[in-house]
């Protein structure tokens, strides 16, 4: 999650503010613009628009956010939107107020510089089935994502330095940043259209695949024969658009059918783990605990007591 601390009080990055809502403060590179917006009071309807492709992520406090066909939502910190460019926001402010201001950034990246990063993917790191990589026309709502987070922290400090070689440095994290946005809303799309793209996408047929045979053994030579690719091939295409292993997908999957098993099916620890298609208990508990920080009992009684509150 962006840090509010290392934005307010780290890096100093907040003009004396002009406005009470969404003052701004702008930090310059060749390809980017680093807009940081501070609102301390209520406020309704505020709109904002911006020339080139946006990334928008909140900090601290929440917004309403109206966008275009959309019904409006609450905005948090750790979420951001990607945004094409000159798309009109419509922002509330609900809970704003001088001693606990809303916060949030805005980062807009030129156009040309999008699409030379894109044509750089493109050649470089190609995607299966000759699809390509591209800035989305729709927003696209992120949700906590680790790996965006990492790197607008990582721009933030190359955007609010001005010493040696920060232009260089920005272009270089910016292109990165890019990167880690395509390959998520890639994900995205893939994992929520999978039926629909499984007869012309060979890796949306593989996660098909998998999810209807989690219970049997699924090793990469056979996902690999799914897709019609060689094993190394399979590897790098599939990290590349899912962002993580085969083997570490399939395990996740594994867990969500785990975690049903157990909550809903009212399945014991040792029942879900092979009803899931884990080979041992002991693998699944080490896999459990990688995912959600605890043991699988530990989750079980966790979810159990918060399922009982919401029913009181």
């Amino acid at each position: 999650m962006l840090d509010a601390i290392n934005l307010k009080e780290k890096y100093k990055i907040f003009s004396t503010p002009k406005s009470e809502v969404e003052h701004r403060t702008a930090h310059q590179a060749d390809h980017a613009v680093l807009n940081v917006y501070e609102t301390s009071r209520l406020a309704h309807s505020f709109d904002l628009q911006f020339d080139n492709p946006v990334i928008v992520s909140m900090i601290q406090g929440k917004k309403i956010m109206h966008l275009k066909s959309q019904d409006g939502f609450e905005f948090l910190p750790g979420q951001s939107i990607v945004m094409p460019a000159s798309e009109l926001m419509y922002i509330d402010f609900p809970e704003a107020t001088h001693n606990d201001p809303t916060q949030c950034l805005a980062l807009e990246i030129s156009e040309g510089f999008v699409q030379e990063t894109m044509a750089w993917l493109n050649e470089h790191f190609p995607k299966v089935d000759e699809e390509k990589w591209s800035w989305s026309k729709d927003n696209f709502l992120l949700m906590n994502n680790q790996l965006v987070q990492e790197n607008l922290n990582s721009l933030i400090r190359v955007m609010v330095d001005n010493g040696f070689g920060k232009q260089m440095k920005a272009s270089n994290t910016t292109r990165e940043l890019i990167a880690s946005l395509m390959q998520t809303q890639a994900r995205h799309y893939l994992l929520q259209n999978v039926d629909k793209l499984s007869t012309r996408n060979r890796l949306a047929h593989v996660v098909r695949f998998i999810r209807q045979n989690l219970q049997q053994n699924l090793d990469i030579n056979g996902l690999a024969s799914q897709a019609c690719l060689s094993r190394a091939q399979f590897f790098r295409a599939f990290q590349r658009e899912l962002g993580e292993t085969p083997v570490r997908f399939v395990n996740r999957e594994r867990l969500e059918l785990a975690k049903k098993q157990i909550l809903w099916k009212g399945s014991n620890i040792t029942e879900a783990c092979f009803e899931s298609g884990f080979s041992s208990v002991n693998y699944f508990s080490r896999v459990f605990k990688q995912f959600e920080g605890l043991s699988p009992t530990e989750w079980k009684e966790r979810e159990l007591v918060g399922k009982r509150l919401r029913e009181e």
